[in-house]
């Protein structure tokens, strides 16, 4: 047994006994799984559209008030014959009146149609709805992001880019490499046939996937995490995730995982999957978040429910704080990992895993200079055959920062990411696969682009992907 120091004083404590991943066992036998499959036939999905209007912020007609009071003179019959009158009113009179019940008409039609586009337009905004008070018609505008990658046995390579759109759907961007296509697909409409009900995350909920490419079996799975609210009213989200066992060969078919995981409301995701140190065994699919307790906690496919450890204590890390799990290798072999949180008082620290389920909880700083109050996300990728390592940082005014693992001894800053042929650099949200490729939304789309290992602080730009 092991502890780590918590908010009262005391030590908590947590197994390390060592686990065996099963998550991905017989993964086409679900009758003994607790998870839900919903085939669907191959499909794409119309791009979203907007459903805002265009002149939401013009000025909307008055009313103007008009005095529609009149009166009829005597002097109109002081010749005895009384002038022709229509509904008792004589002509002059009667145009006066007519003239002001139109006025009227057309400001009360006028000022109706305004109010109510306006009514329409803050509806569809409010947040509670799940729409998008900043007018975005592709991508939520507080959406996370993550991606995943893997190469299958033919050499195509796959990548799934997550993220939500204006209305909190999750959706995700899949490549193939053989037919050079980015396909879409609305995951939240795809499940809603399911029993379980449509999958419900939570509007800008923090986003982590990864994929599986294991040489036993032939195995190839992604997996995506996501906060969904709470069941029993409880102000702490749970963490849920979906399942594609057959990414290639049927895109369309995802199961959902439940999960009794309490959150901290607004924690940050990370997820990796552990390569097994042999090839006769699945790997492991390892989750990073922080509990409402502060701790940042790991957990795995053998007991997504109970096995959860505090690998890095409250007092060590800031709340919400931001986190990365990236893949490392342990001897010759991809079998390690390495946990980047946000540290105290300013700085990306490094928690590493050191084999049998234990952690070392301060193994160095990656990065100074990160003050959590200006930082949004972290990301990692390894480059150079698994050698090296890039965090990265994105800062709440869009620029991004990062350090390289040399693959020996020491992290080198790099402060100010250049991002050669971007087209829009403000990111809100990033992402990065474990094979150099990093992802931002920016300006409502979705943008690629291509770190240079040779010079890690030039991403050049490979491409849109979303819309």
């Amino acid at each position: 047994m092991a502890s780590v120091g918590n908010h009262y004083g005391g030590p908590e404590p947590y197994s390390t006994l060592e686990v065996q991943g099963v998550e991905s066992w017989n993964i086409h036998g679900l009758h003994d799984s607790n998870k839900e499959a919903v085939p669907h036939p191959e499909s794409q999905y119309p791009q979203p559209v907007s459903t805002l209007n265009a002149w939401d912020n013009a000025p909307k007609p008055e009313a103007s008030g008009v005095d529609a009071e009149a009166t009829v003179a005597r002097e109109e019959y002081n010749d005895g014959n009384a002038k022709k009158r229509r509904c008792g009113l004589s002509p002059s009179t009667f145009k006066i009146v007519l003239a002001v019940v139109i006025l009227i008409i057309i400001a009360v039609i006028a000022g109706g149609v305004a109010g109510g586009l306006s009514s329409r337009s803050r509806s569809s905004g409010s947040p509670s709805s799940g729409e998008d008070p900043a007018e975005n018609v592709n991508v939520l505008s507080t959406s996370k992001l993550t991606a995943s990658n893997f190469t299958d046995a033919r050499g195509n390579v796959h990548r799934h880019v997550f993220f939500q759109d204006p209305h909190s759907s999750l959706i995700s961007r899949q490549w193939d490499s053989e037919n050079r296509t980015w396909t879409t697909r609305n995951l939240s409409r795809l499940m809603a046939p399911s029993t379980h009900g449509a999958i419900r995350p939570l509007p800008g909920t923090a986003l982590a996937c990864a994929a599986a490419d294991s040489r036993w079996g032939s195995l190839y799975e992604v997996h995506v995490w996501f906060s969904e609210a709470s069941a029993d009213q409880d102000p702490d989200p749970t963490v849920s995730w979906l399942n594609a066992n057959d990414p290639v060969g049927n895109p369309d078919y995802w199961t959902f995982s439940p999960s009794v995981l309490r959150t901290w409301n607004r924690t940050q995701l990370a997820v990796a999957w552990q390569r097994c140190p042999a090839d006769n065994c699945v790997g492991d699919w390892i989750l990073a978040y922080q509990g409402r307790e502060g701790y940042i906690r790991i957990t795995n496919a053998s007991n997504w429910d109970n096995n959860t450890e505090p690998v890095v204590s409250a007092s060590a890390v800031s709340g919400t704080a931001s986190l990365a799990l990236l893949p490392s290798l342990m001897g010759t072999y991809v079998h390690g990992l390495t946990l980047a949180s946000q540290r105290r008082p300013s700085s990306i620290g490094k928690t590493t895993f050191i084999g049998d389920w234990n952690w070392k909880e301060d193994d160095g700083t990656i990065l100074n200079d990160v003050d959590p109050l200006t930082t949004r996300q972290f990301a990692a990728t390894a480059m150079n055959n698994w050698t090296e390592a890039l965090f990265v940082a994105l800062s709440t005014d869009g620029g991004v920062k990062g350090a390289r693992w040399d693959g020996r001894t020491a992290y080198d800053a790099i402060p100010r990411i250049d991002f050669a042929d971007g087209e829009a650099t403000n990111f809100s949200a990033i992402a990065m696969t474990t094979d150099a490729t990093f992802y931002g939304i920016a300006d409502d789309q979705v943008w690629e682009y291509a770190v240079d290992t040779a010079d890690p602080s030039t991403f050049r730009l490979a491409g849109r992907v979303y819309p």
